[in-house]
């Protein structure tokens, strides 16, 4: 990506430009940003880009004075995901956030334009629909104001009791913040958000609220057709298109003709009313002197189809779903820049590394879009981009998931959960409003195996970039510790990485080692049984379900993933001491016998073992015959495990393990250890010669009094919730 420092352009600008010829390019090197945002609005919706009725002075202002891109394109064509690339810098692929999905990950949001503007000395807001999922803290490394506004209603109460529209409220706010940026002497960045042109959908009837200050325009004015409109357009889709949810939309809005004059007159008077925002906050910019320096930046979110062929949204592969505005006004172009149309593909992924570059900051590797300052002043811009990568990936029943590749001519998309996928290919030169799909053509069997590679090529790309943020989120949770830092514990570390990789599966046994430290056994089985599914030849996950699933109370499903484990491999049969132990728990205690007499071939100095084998053969043959069995074991030198042995073999009284594990003078830790051992065992032994109540009492003490955090602590806490049963 390449990068243009300010004053390498304002040599360049300068040096080509005789001495006494305008104002050089840059005033000061550190301009004021605003940059408008709309909400379901494609390209052709401005006075300035064609549309015949529709009257924006003041948008279309800044388009006579400024660069209007007239072919502009967002990557993925709905709210969520496109505000999450207009602020990353990255495709829906790599930063995985739309609707339903999990917040978007700190390791973007800390790169995001606000926060990198903001870590950068300059004042930052936000106003209006917001429209991402953050992470706690985020939205304060971000912005120094954050006011969000919803619609639902549109109306919104003020203090004396009246209502005015968002629209107006989010100006009235934006001019609160220019008055507190002229305050603060110090440079700023305002985003602009608003919820127009969005139609209510809670309201089947006032489709498009809009504010009063625009009630009288377009009356009596008929709206001319939507394009496309003929009824077998629709007709030549596939089912699936057919049925989306841009069908059902279609019916609510625009399907007579007095729905669609009504709705699209107010459709338009809501983009008026934009419109007349703008305006206010640009003649407070002047009010303030302020204007000399503040570049204006005008975008829409994601197209918009009203009506065109027979469809009511966006989310699909089309131009009219996928096309929107963008004008960039910096008043310290020239007038010979001025009014310029530039032809170069951008995208949304371009207007966080625009922002960034402008305010002369440094833009972030990762970033996957490019910086328009070229483009804007008219220097070094390049021959832009031949194709991008586009998609939409948000779960929804009656919206179809694609990924295609748009380029200069041709254009790709496969709707790939559909059986079989189905593609398009579209040829936008001999056929601009796509109504011929080119897939099945023979004659065009080139270009479509192109487009397939090249869209598997990106795919893989922006994909394998998001393993690679998933694995970094994830080095700040080994082993479940997470240095104290900025970015918060290590469970959120997690979250993060698998949120950017859902298929990771480092990052899920890191949260179920997570879970099994906290003892959530039950929460960290959810990521485990996920692994199993997904990686059923990976023995060692059976394994470790197995304990997990032990530790978690269900004994059966424990031997079941233990048994699974030895058939594969038979050599490690004998070492299973955990299959024991789940052996006993389940009632199992001939099994349980059996599997702890052959480990005692491999481990013959374990008390464990000789304890637990104990109590199987107590339970079917009696006491005396358990300690007429009991192991004889030598070597066990842990404290007091020697008196543990002793104690079932009748030669030493409870009081005596006690004593063992309290001699000495052991530290705090070491003697809570001990302690734990002692207690756990005199619990089973009181169990084995029917004392409940004093069983009960000491085991309480092994896992709660002198809880530890290693493998028999939890083997006593598993005892004591099996006894409470």
């Amino acid at each position: 990506m390449r990068i243009i420092p300010t004053l390498f352009i304002l040599f360049i600008v300068t040096s080509s430009r005789g001495a006494n010829d305008e104002a050089a390019a840059f005033a000061e090197d550190r301009p004021n940003i605003i940059f408008f945002l709309t909400d379901d609005q494609r390209n052709d919706f401005l006075g300035c880009t064609g549309h015949p009725l529709v009257k924006t002075p003041h948008i279309d202002k800044l388009a006579t004075q400024g660069v209007l891109f007239e072919n502009a394109f967002v990557t993925t064509s709905i709210c969520a995901a496109s505000r999450a690339s207009l602020l990353t810098g990255l495709y829906e692929r790599t930063h995985r956030y739309t609707f339903k999905t999990p917040p978007l990950a700190k390791v973007h949001t800390e790169v995001s334009y606000p926060a990198l503007l903001k870590k950068d000395g300059y004042r930052t807001g936000f106003i209006g629909k917001f429209g991402v999922g953050v992470r706690k803290g985020a939205k304060d490394s971000m912005f120094d104001v954050f006011i969000p506004l919803r619609r639902s209603p549109y109306f919104h109460k003020q203090p004396d009791g009246s209502l005015r529209h968002e629209t107006e409220v989010a100006a009235d706010k934006a001019i609160g913040f220019l008055r507190g940026a002229k305050q603060a002497s110090v440079p700023f960045c305002l985003s602009v958000s608003f919820n127009a042109s969005h139609a209510e959908d809670g309201d089947k009837k006032n489709h498009f609220p809009y504010p009063k200050a625009v009630a009288g325009l377009y009356k009596g004015v008929k709206m001319p057709p939507p394009r496309l409109a003929d009824p077998a357009v629709f007709e030549a889709h596939p089912e699936f298109l057919k049925k989306s949810i841009n069908r059902e939309r279609y019916f609510w809005r625009w399907d007579t003709e007095e729905k669609y004059q009504h709705n699209m007159r107010n459709y338009l008077r809501m983009i008026s009313g934009i419109d007349g925002a703008i305006g206010r906050v640009l003649d407070e910019l002047k009010k303030l002197d302020m204007a000399n320096n503040t570049v204006v930046i005008y975008m829409a979110d994601n197209g918009y189809y009203a009506a065109s062929r027979g469809f009511a949204g966006k989310w699909s592969h089309y131009e009219e779903s996928q096309r929107v505005p963008l004008i960039v006004f910096d008043p310290r172009l020239g007038n010979a820049r001025r009014g310029r149309r530039e032809k170069q593909v951008v995208l949304n992924v371009d207007i966080a590394p625009t922002i960034v570059s402008l305010a002369d900051g440094r833009i972030p590797g990762g970033y996957q879009g490019r910086d328009l300052s070229g483009a804007i002043n008219a220097v070094a811009g390049g021959a832009g981009r031949s194709d991008f990568f586009c998609e939409h990936r948000m779960d929804h029943s009656t919206i179809p998931k694609w990924e295609g590749v748009r380029g200069e001519r041709f254009k790709y998309a496969r709707y790939f959960e559909q059986d079989p996928p189905f593609e398009f290919l579209h040829d936008l030169e001999n056929d601009p409003m796509e109504l011929k799909n080119l897939a099945k053509d023979a004659n065009y069997r080139a270009q479509l195996d192109r487009l397939r590679s090249r869209c598997d090529e990106l795919s893989a790309k922006y994909n394998q970039q998001a393993k690679d943020d998933s694995r970094r989120a994830l080095q700040k949770a080994q082993f479940g510790i997470l240095a104290q830092d900025q970015h918060g514990g290590a469970e959120e570390a997690i979250s993060e990485a698998l949120a950017l990789d859902p298929e990771s599966a480092d990052a899920r046994l890191a949260r179920a080692d997570l879970h099994e430290k906290a003892g959530r056994f039950g929460k960290a089985l959810t990521d485990l049984d996920v692994l199993v599914e997904k990686l059923p030849g990976i023995d060692q996950l059976r394994q470790r379900r197995g304990v997990t699933r032990f530790f978690h109370g269900d004994m059966k499903g424990a031997i079941s993933d233990f048994n699974v484990y030895l058939q594969r491999n038979p050599a490690r049969a004998p070492h299973h001491w955990q299959r024991g132990l789940a052996y006993y728990y389940a009632g199992e205690f001939e099994k349980g016998i059996k599997q702890f007499e052959i480990h005692q071939d491999v481990n013959s100095n374990d008390v464990e073992n000789a304890v637990w084998h104990f109590l199987c053969v107590n339970r079917i043959r009696g006491l005396a015959e358990a300690r007429k069995g009991l192991i004889d074991i030598k070597g066990d030198a842990r404290v007091p495990m020697a008196q543990v042995q002793k104690l079932f073999a009748g030669k030493l009284e409870p009081d005596d393990v006690i004593a063992a594990a309290e001699a000495g003078d052991p530290d705090a830790d070491e003697l809570r250890n001990r302690l734990c051992y002692a207690h756990l065992y005199l619990g089973l032994w009181f169990e084995a010669k029917g004392d409940i109540k004093q069983s009960r009492s000491h085991i309480h003490k092994s896992a709660i009094d002198y809880s530890m955090p290693h493998y028999m602590g939890e083997v006593a806490r598993v005892h004591l919730r099996a006894r409470k049963k």
